[in-house]
C-alpha cells in the first residue's frame, strides 16, 4: 500500500527481481519444508507443492488487494500490473509460509535442529519483516539524518533486543542458552544480527537505495532497516 511499491514494480532492474524471486523461492521451499502441509516424508514434490500453494495464494492476495485499491489495471495494462504484483507478492509469499506454520492443520512442524536450519530461519524472518519497509524513503530519511555514532547505539541495541526476546522475557517457545550465555549470544545473536544485517542491505541495493551513495551512507541504511529485520530473525526462532 505505499507509492515505493508502485514505482519500484515498474523501474526495478530485471536481474535484481529475479536473483530477488530465486532467493524468495529458495526461503519458501525450506519453510514448506519444515512447516508445510501433509504427513511427514512427503519428499520434495510435497516441498514444491507447497512453495508453489505459497507463491498461489501471495499472487492472488496481492492482485485482489492492489486491484480493489485501484493500484493496478489488469485490463488495461497488464504489464505494469505484472510487475507490480510480482514484486508485492515475494513478501506475502514468505509471511504465507510463516502463517501456515501457526494456523494451518495438519503441518509437519518438523523441528529445526541443524544450526543451518536456525540460520536460515532467522534470515526468513528478517525478509519478513524487512521486506515492506526496505522501498519506503524513511529508511533513507533516517540514514541521513542520524549522528555518525547513532548507527553503533543502534547495533547494540540490536543485539540487545535480539538476546532478550529469544533468552529473557520469558515468551513462550524460549530457548535456554545451550553452551553458556556468552555462547549462545556468539553463535546465534551476534550471528543472527549479521544475517539480518545482510538481508538489509540485500534488500535495500535490490531497490537501489545504495544507488549513488557512499560506502558509509550505504551501512547507515543498512543498520537502520536491520533493527525491524533483527527484531524479525529473533521472532522466527521463538515462534517456529
Amino acid at each position: 500500500m505505499t507509492m515505493e511499491i508502485w514505482g519500484l514494480g515498474l523501474s526495478i532492474p530485471r536481474y535484481r527481481l529475479a536473483l530477488l524471486l530465486v532467493a524468495t523461492v529458495l526461503l519458501v521451499v525450506f519453510l514448506s519444508q519444515h512447516f508445510g502441509a501433509g504427513m511427514p516424508g512427503v519428499g520434495w514434490p510435497g516441498y514444491l507443492a507447497d512453495a508453489g500453494v505459497a507463491f498461489v495464494m501471495a499472487a492472488v492476495a496481492a492482485a485482489l488487494v492492489l486491484g480493489v485499491l485501484t493500484v493496478i489495471e489488469p485490463l488495461q495494462d497488464w504489464q505494469d500490473a505484472l510487475s507490480i504484483t510480482g514484486l508485492a507478492m515475494l513478501p506475502a509469499a514468505v509471511g504465507a509460509s510463516f502463517a501456515r506454520s501457526q494456523l494451518g492443520m495438519g503441518g509437519r512442524r518438523t523441528p529445526t535442529t541443524t544450526y543451518g536450519g536456525e540460520l536460515l530461519l532467522m534470515a526468513a524472518g528478517a525478509v519478513v519483516f524487512a521486506a515492506n519497509i526496505a522501498p519506503t524513503e524513511e529508511v533513507v530519511l533516517l540514514a541521513a539524518g542520524i549522528d555518525p555514532w547513532h548507527p553503533v547505539v543502534l547495533v547494540v541495541l540490536c543485539l540487545l533486543l535480539m538476546h532478550g526476546f529469544v533468552y529473557w522475557v520469558g515468551f513462550r517457545g524460549q530457548e535456554p542458552a545451550v553452551g553458556g550465555v556468552l555462547r549462545s549470544f556468539l553463535t546465534l545473536t551476534v550471528v543472527g544480527y549479521a544475517i539480518a544485517l545482510a538481508m538489509s542491505a540485500y534488500l535495500l541495493w535490490t531497490f537501489g537505495r545504495f544507488d549513488g551513495v557512499g560506502p558509509a551512507m550505504a551501512v547507515t541504511q543498512a543498520v537502520v532497516l536491520a533493527l525491524p529485520a533483527s527484531l524479525g530473525a529473533a521472532a522466527a526462532r521463538l515462534i517456529l
